[in-house]
């Protein structure tokens, strides 16, 4: 439970990451963003931001790496 203006904004740190970066993404020509989260009891919107933020994170600092399925419908230019 929040007790505090200061901890509610606390709390609305990651979310306000992750709606800043996808407003940026956005003005890049991102449309729709889904996330399905399989226990709803289990996660908060905070959790999802957080763990959301992560994947950014490991993705810019070059810590993933592509998979290709062979299942892409995608044309390719």
């Amino acid at each position: 439970m929040v007790t505090s203006e200061k901890e509610a904004s606390m709390k609305m740190t990651e979310c306000m990451s992750l709606a800043g970066r996808f407003k940026e993404l956005a003005g890049k020509g991102l449309v729709d963003v889904k996330f399905y989260v399989r226990n709803l009891d289990e996660a908060s919107t905070e959790q999802v931001c957080a763990e959301v933020n992560a994947l950014y994170a490991a993705r810019e600092g070059g810590k993933t790496q592509a998979l290709d399925f062979g299942d892409s419908r995608r044309i390719q230019a």
